[in-house]
């Protein structure tokens, strides 16, 4: 299979994997994240496309084809896949087929990407990520624009929310902001927007997608990327473009002020200076601790039982557990879940340790605020998008090491 066709299939599995998102499945009538419906419809579409490219160049070249493309990467690869597999396994013995759509969707395709964007050209590699970075600034206006009007693109209700919150395309609005939040450091260079008009969308968007801790995390972000530029422009002097450097100065100064505004004037403040006042929203993620009360020793190990599972709104008060380790503790067990924490922060500390000043806060970002939310324990195509962007940058410094080398 040429080049061009993986390039063609990867490119409709991420378009798809952000304007095809769960609730607009269920708004055409296809029971994506309700209960009931046929298996098949379960899984989405990015992800058969994914499966079939994979599937067809392994049938063309052999099951090894990948290994020389990835390189280093190769053993951090089978480490991660293998760790998958025996969650899928597990999985299957213990729930049957229920949770299997959830570990293809959220963490098979993204692995199985890898190796397909290891065999795309340079200049595919930075198309994909103008695609992706045009897509984020896509939902990212979409959610300002459903602020502004309270008034959602996809059909959906809340009641948990007391205040209105911006879906866009990217379903839930925690998992909107984890994805805008992780992936803005990493493509607000990639479009022809300018890249301080870039961010300000994404700050704007993360507010009315109503993630606090992103638009806080996201902010620290962006000032810790602009602070080399700026200690360089205070002491040895920086050799460029005036209006550009300008221009990053200016997004660090404005971003550290909604830090500052964010920290003073919302709820987050309060909660630190009085420590007495906790909102609904903190309530959900502290009340989930009080579940491991409930664990026996076994259930620690093995996952918890059916009756637990079911019982969970009894004891905290809401359906979901707003925490994806303990999510994954009492979905899995402790069996489960370290394999599937090996499978997801493997290949992120990679790309994190082998890639640019930007890849290592992205990481950080990633992993602060995905702590705040239970985004990974649903459907979502966070993994995709992120670990994406990651290796292309990795392949990117790679090219031009070995460019450098010759």
């Amino acid at each position: 299979m040429k080049s061009t066709s993986i390039y063609l299939y990867v490119v409709i599995s991420i378009i798809s994997s952000v304007t095809l998102g769960g609730y607009f499945l269920e708004n055409i009538g296809i029971p994506y994240v309700s209960n009931g419906g046929p298996a098949f419809v379960k899984i989405h579409i990015y992800a058969y496309t994914i499966m079939f490219s994979f599937a067809i160049v392994t049938l063309k070249l052999g099951p090894r084809w990948f290994e020389l493309p990835l390189g280093k990467l190769n053993s951090i690869w089978y480490v991660s896949i293998l760790s998958l597999l025996f969650v899928v396994v597990y999985g299957f013995v213990r729930h049957g087929t229920s949770g299997m759509a959830y570990l293809i969707n959220t963490f098979l395709s993204p692995l199985l990407l890898i190796p397909l964007l290891s065999i795309i050209s340079k200049d595919q590699a930075s198309k994909l990520q103008k695609l992706i970075a045009y897509l984020i600034l896509i939902n990212s206006i979409i959610a300002i624009i459903e602020y502004l009007l309270h008034f959602r693109v996809v059909n959906v209700e809340f009641n948990s929310f007391s205040f209105f919150r911006s879906t866009a395309l990217l379903t839930h609005p925690l998992n909107n902001a984890l994805i805008t939040a992780s992936l803005a450091i990493l493509i607000f260079n990639r479009s022809v927007v300018p890249s301080f008009l870039y961010v300000l969308i994404i700050l704007l968007s993360l507010f009315s997608f109503g993630g606090r801790a992103a638009l806080v995390i996201f902010s620290v972000t962006v000032f810790l990327y602009c602070l080399p530029v700026l200690w360089r422009f205070c002491t040895t002097g920086v050799n460029g473009d005036k209006f550009k450097i300008s221009m990053l100065l200016l997004l660090g100064y404005f971003s550290l002020l909604i830090f500052i505004f964010v920290l003073i004037d919302s709820n987050i403040s309060d909660r630190i200076m009085s420590k007495l006042y906790i909102d609904s929203s903190a309530s959900a993620r502290i009340d989930v601790f009080y579940l491991f009360e409930q664990l026996s020793i076994s259930e620690w190990i093995f996952g918890a039982s059916d009756r637990l599972l079911e019982s969970i709104e009894l004891y905290i008060g809401i359906k979901v557990i707003e925490n994806y380790i303990i999510g994954w503790i009492f979905t899995f067990g402790l069996l489960g879940m370290i394999p599937l924490t090996v499978c997801v922060f493997l290949p992120m500390f990679f790309f994190a340790i082998n890639g640019r000043y930007s890849d290592k806060l992205a990481m950080m970002t990633f992993f602060v605020i995905s702590l705040t939310n239970n985004s990974l324990t649903t459907k979502t195509p966070v993994l995709l998008l992120f670990l994406c962007i990651l290796y292309l940058r990795y392949k990117e410094c790679q090219d031009e090491t070995k460019s450098i080398n010759y």
